[in-house]
């Protein structure tokens, strides 16, 4: 993935193929920015190496018969699948544009699913940082005019080009919706 975005040739599997209707194409696809699963995952990762190592210690100095390297090495354990557990939610956070609406996904055993269609799209607003700046991350904010009203797309990955393609998207859908203002 190019930036945490695919264009056109993204085939969807799993969870998304199922949201999808027959005739709607994936447009744009993105997850949160890789800065969040490392700042998710990095303290998982300390204390798994901290445990590990104290581990690896203990069985190297301990008398034989002492087993407190095991304990150890099982507690390991636990932030090791901590660490896991939370590349997994970051994976399935996405953020899926397509001809006929954006989808917000999350969920790793319940999944949660949020739609914007395209044609009640009322404004969309962008957030960057100065760190989102430099480091290419930001939120937007869609609002509709639907019941929901509001849609969150945080720490996306290029939000403006996911903002930027959103609107086109949105021009493509009314064109179609009204050929004869077009034709005049």
């Amino acid at each position: 993935m190019n930036g945490g975005d695919r264009y056109g040739s993204y085939r969807p599997s799993g969870y998304l193929r199922k949201v999808l209707t027959a005739d709607e194409q994936i447009l744009r696809l993105t997850r949160r920015h890789w800065i969040i699963w490392f700042v998710k995952t990095f303290w998982w990762m300390v204390l798994f190496f901290l445990i590990a190592g104290a581990s690896v210690w203990f069985f190297l100095n301990e008398p034989p018969d002492s087993q407190i390297w095991l304990w150890l090495a099982g507690a390991a354990l636990i932030p090791g699948f901590m660490w896991f557990w939370e590349h997994l939610v970051w994976l399935n956070e996405k953020n899926v544009m397509t001809s006929i609406r954006v989808i917000q996904m999350e969920g790793v055993l319940n999944k949660r699913v949020s739609d914007s269609l395209l044609e009640k799209l009322n404004d969309v607003q962008t957030h960057q940082s100065l760190i989102g700046r430099i480091l290419g991350f930001g939120d937007i904010v869609i609002l509709t005019a639907s019941e929901q009203g509001v849609n969150r797309l945080y720490t996306i990955t290029d939000p403006l080009g996911f903002k930027r393609a959103m609107l086109e998207a949105k021009a493509v859908v009314e064109r179609q919706a009204s050929p004869l203002i077009d034709q005049n």
